[in-house]
């Protein structure tokens, strides 16, 4: 399949619509203002194509049980083009695959590699960490959810070697409340602390 010809404007709307929120033909055909049979006929080559998945749902619409499209998978679809090589590849990503890929979308490319070995240290102590995000606001830094105030002097001693600084806070999760989630990337969130926090419930400290 060519995948630059298959995702076409429209199909590429659809799924960025079914990756934030599962959605009915008729949800996604509301947003963009079409009929709910040409969102219908798209669907059905998408699901052709394995890349979305349709569940019915015990609710009820025009009195027929509502089907709700999800992704099938989470996806990579890489350009890549270099002096000694030139590809192009659908991956399918992991956890980790996401993280470094958020790490390379971020402007300043001569943070990407410090990022990423910052990341790749704390993974060693996922098990006292809830959650790592970069804070993408003006200067990206990193933000720490964790309760294990001693995480501090190890990471102060690995930054230190790191041939750029890297500005990072530790924090718990009730001081996470003050800062605006519009600006927050996740690396790693086990708890959904993001999702929660963008649905509103913030609270005022």
């Amino acid at each position: 399949m060519d995948f630059d010809l298959f995702l076409a404007p429209a199909r590429w709307e659809i799924l960025k619509i079914i990756a934030e929120k599962p959605s009915s033909p008729i949800e996604i055909a509301k947003q963009l203002k079409t009929t709910v049979s040409y969102i219908s006929q798209q669907l059905k080559l998408l699901d052709a194509a394995g890349l979305v998945i349709k569940k019915k749902t015990g609710e009820v619409e025009k009195g027929k049980p509502r089907t709700l499209f999800y992704l099938s998978n989470e996806l990579a679809y890489i350009n890549l083009l270099t002096r000694d090589l030139s590809s192009k590849k659908l991956l399918k990503l992991t956890d980790y695959h996401k993280a470094i890929l958020k790490i390379w979308l971020l402007e300043d490319v001569s943070l990407h590699s410090q990022i990423e070995k910052l990341f790749l240290k704390l993974e060693e102590n996922l098990k006292e960490i809830k959650a790592i995000f970069i804070e993408s606001a003006d200067k990206p830094r990193i933000i720490i959810i964790t309760e294990n105030k001693k995480l501090k002097t190890k990471i102060d001693s690995f930054i230190e070697k790191l041939e750029r600084k890297i500005e990072y806070d530790l924090i718990s999760e009730n001081q996470l409340n003050k800062i605006s989630p519009e600006f927050l990337i996740s690396l790693y969130d086990p708890n959904a602390l993001l999702k929660k926090l963008k649905g509103g419930q913030r609270k005022n400290v």
